[in-house]
């Protein structure tokens, strides 16, 4: 069973000290960018130096979960989605990180328990898209069939059919008032 506790995400600039949040928010940037040019080693140092400045913030584990999943550095990126979830257990990314991670390090086992742990996070009703995929990739058509089961032993009952319903007396129509 996956117990899940909505924390609200921490800002950059809740972190101590506006300094400290506004070298946090330019490390990101920085990060961001490297990432997008496919530069994912200065991409990961640059989220470090971020985590470093605002070390509670769940989105900088998740960024650089994302840079070293990149660079095949399995176990990190591992490590930094756990300490997203930690930090905020509601993050959908974080979850998308660490099935991604466990996929990645090539085991079935680790395949299989990265497919439970997104039907687990789906059944919660974090019901992502892009979990919904990630799950697809990992474990295939199976995945799919699962899930479809799952949200329809879960659907509401049909409504009832006309023959299961009493027939209820069609109202008379009203006496026209007679002619004076």
């Amino acid at each position: 069973a996956l117990l899940l506790v909505h924390l609200p995400p921490a800002p950059l600039m809740a972190e101590a000290g506006d300094a400290q949040a506004q070298a946090a928010e330019v490390h990101k940037q920085e990060g961001n960018a490297h990432f997008a040019k496919g530069e994912f080693l200065k991409a990961a140092a640059a989220y470090t130096k971020a985590i470093k400045a605002a070390p509670t913030n769940h989105v900088l584990y998740s960024n650089r979960a994302q840079a070293f999943l990149k660079l095949n550095k399995v176990s990190k990126a591992l490590d930094d989605a756990d300490t997203c979830l930690r930090l905020d257990p509601s993050f959908v990314k974080g979850y998308h990180r660490k099935a991604s991670a466990l996929h990645a390090m090539g085991e079935e086992s680790k395949s299989r328990e990265a497919a439970d742990m997104l039907m687990g996070v789906i059944d919660t009703g974090m019901d992502d898209k892009d979990l919904v995929r990630l799950g697809v990739a990992i474990r295939g058509r199976a995945f799919a069939q699962q899930l479809d089961a799952k949200r329809k032993a879960s659907a509401p009952a049909e409504l009832a059919t006309p023959e299961q319903t009493p027939a209820t007396p069609t109202p008379a129509p009203a006496a026209k008032p007679a002619a004076a």
